[in-house]
């Protein structure tokens, strides 16, 4: 393992510890970064660099300017037939459902805000439009990419897109997508509509110096199952047309030009992963049970709607972790109007019945927007999660009504975000009942008895597990953060990445404790960090008695393919010599000797 201090000193020698020369001379270089379309792609380069346009500005007679607002009507009108086109071929791939990846550039056209400020500063400022679009676009840009949120900062991808299509046909122009097939596209930035096309043309994969796994581009990715690393941060720079590379989507990894041992080994792994997409269609109605037939329930994480439609196609048994506070950012804002909640709420749990669906309130704060415009010092410990929605009622109250008032159309539970102290419940409660009555009165139709249980990612809460069960009908641990919080580890901080163990023998203990808390009292414990999604963790999960997994929908069948493998009361023996380790490292070294013994081994899987 790389240790990122090492590396940063190594930078200052001048030396680059991930190149090495293979047996033809080439330069091997490796390079991380979230893998967020599985997938194993080998091919040669295809570097594509996205048009840039350059803008001047001219200033306008008096008897040009309503010609030059009817020019920008004209090209809005001639992108939203470009986009319309775009659509189509959507629905031909991937179904009705995807087309929603490109609602919102369709929305972008004629947002009212968006809209009018061209048109003023082409008015005011008499300039020309593609000039007034770059301007106006650009500050909104700038504003969103400002952002800590990561999912706002990946929508600026939409708004560049926007702009580039709108000066694009303002010049009469057309949007270029040639490409060669059977090759690797690499780029600085990609679009959603832009991987579109090229899988028009059979890309093996892609490979991005940005984005995330929050980005449109990403779900389209995974959607068409094209194999994608992002955020690699110069590998533009680094690679020349025609270079042989290997994208690992899985494990998040980009090798350019690589030795002939390491080609036969990812060739290998390509062609089993292939089979394994092949089994996975049988594997999906099969049930995630264990060979001594201990039944563990798998329910997917989701953020947006376009995910709803492969839960099935994956196995899931509902969702276990809806991140409410993605669906609700409308124009870099969170939308707190109670019907446009609801109807998303509702469109969601009848798509999911009759599996349930787990809303967690709006989990603001740490990492994620907050409604406030001051900064904190240290966020993650600060104003975060239910500590803001108690503070801030208008915007707790709202989505509570939306979300029992979906709860009539199919099973829906409840889940709270960053509780640490059972007084946050206390409170929560009296505000519960009062919503209640309110709906009541107003002749709203709800599941009165909606479960509602609390994330565990402070390790007081999971210390006081015992003491919680009497407040609520299930827990999930969310191991990001309880990891990060137990460790005193900024998972996002690259300096001290390394240190960050989610098995780690401090956190199992902490999983262990809330399981046995739960077990004793009947309240049902599930875990929704990235952790559930690790086919490699999953026998120590199993072992302590997990009651349910809930991860990405695409690695789900990964999950249940382990599951399917072990017998829980080895794996019981497992995780009990797991929680007495001295470290991750031991654990780890446990874990893989004991899934190769099992001829469960994680190369089998991956």
């Amino acid at each position: 393992m790389n240790d990122a201090r090492d590396d940063i000193q190594t930078e200052l020698r001048g030396e680059d510890p991930q190149a090495a020369l293979d047996e033809d001379g080439a330069e091997t270089r490796v390079l991380q970064g979230p893998g967020v379309s599985p997938g194993i792609a080998i091919g040669p380069v295809h570097l594509y660099a996205r048009a840039a346009f350059t803008v001047e500005h001219r200033l306008l007679a008096e008897d040009e300017i309503e010609a030059e607002v009817e020019e920008f009507e004209q090209a809005v009108i001639r992108a939203e037939h470009n986009l319309a086109k775009i659509l189509a071929l959507a629905r031909e791939k991937l179904g009705d459902e995807s087309v929603q990846i490109f609602d919102a550039q369709m929305m972008m056209l004629r947002d009212k805000v968006l809209y009018q400020d061209v048109v003023y500063r082409i008015r005011n400022e008499r300039c020309n439009a593609d000039y007034a679009v770059m301007g106006v676009m650009t500050q909104h840009r700038q504003r969103i990419e400002a952002s800590e949120n990561e999912y706002l900062r990946d929508r600026a991808n939409d708004l560049q897109d926007v702009q580039e299509r709108l000066i694009m046909h303002l010049r009469r122009g057309k949007h270029l997508s040639a490409i060669d097939p059977d090759t690797i596209v690499v780029s600085e930035n990609l679009t959603a509509a832009d991987l579109l096309l090229f899988s028009r043309r059979g890309i093996l994969g892609c490979a991005l110096d940005r984005g995330g796994a929050t980005s449109h581009v990403s779900i389209m990715a995974r959607a068409l199952g094209i194999p994608t690393v992002m955020s690699l941060h110069g590998l533009t720079n680094l690679v020349r047309p025609d270079d042989l590379l290997i994208v690992d989507g899985i494990e998040g990894r980009v090798i350019v030009n690589p030795d002939e041992a390491t080609l036969a080994t990812y060739r290998t792994r390509q062609e089993r992963y292939r089979r394994l997409l092949l089994e996975n269609e049988q594997l999906a109605p099969l049930l995630a049970e264990t060979l001594d037939h201990h039944r563990v329930q798998l329910r997917a994480n989701v953020e947006f709607m376009e995910e709803l439609d492969v839960l099935e196609k994956h196995g899931a048994e509902g969702i276990g972790l809806l991140r409410t506070e993605v669906l609700l950012l409308m124009k870099g804002e969170i939308t707190l109007d109670e019907e446009i909640q609801f109807e998303g709420y509702k469109q969601v749990v009848q798509a999911v019945a009759p599996e349930p669906t787990t809303f967690r309130l709006l989990d603001l704060g740490g990492d994620k927007m907050l409604p406030v415009a001051h900064r904190e010092p240290n966020p993650f410990l600060g104003w975060r999660g239910i500590r803001v929605l108690l503070d801030k009622p208008e915007i707790l109250i709202p989505q509570v009504r939306a979300i029992l008032r979906a709860s009539a159309f199919g099973p829906a539970r409840l889940l709270l975000p960053m509780v640490t102290n059972i007084e946050e419940l206390h409170r929560f409660r009296q505000l519960l009942d009062q919503i209640k009555h309110d709906l009541t009165r107003e002749g709203h139709l709800y599941d009165e008895t909606l479960p509602i249980g609390i994330m565990v990612e402070v390790p007081a809460v999971a210390l006081m597990a015992d003491l919680f069960t009497h407040e609520v009908d299930f827990f999930s641990l969310g191991t990001n953060d309880l990891t990060q919080y137990t460790l005193a580890v900024d998972r996002g901080n690259d300096l001290v990445a390394d240190l960050f163990h989610e098995i780690h023998p401090a956190v199992l203990r902490l999983i262990k404790r809330t399981i046995d808390a739960g077990d004793k009292h009947g309240i049902p414990v599930g875990l929704c960090g990235e952790m559930g999604g690790n086919p490699r963790v999953a026998p120590i999960l199993v072992g302590l008695g997990i009651h349910e997994l809930s991860a990405s929908p695409a690695y789900l069948p990964g999950v249940k393919r382990v599951i399917r493998a072990i017998k829980r009361s080895e794996a019981v023996e497992l995780a009990t010599r797991a929680l007495l380790a001295n470290d991750a490292h031991e654990v780890g070294t446990m874990l893989d000797q004991w899934l190769a013994a099992h001829g469960c081994g994680f190369d089998q899987f991956l």
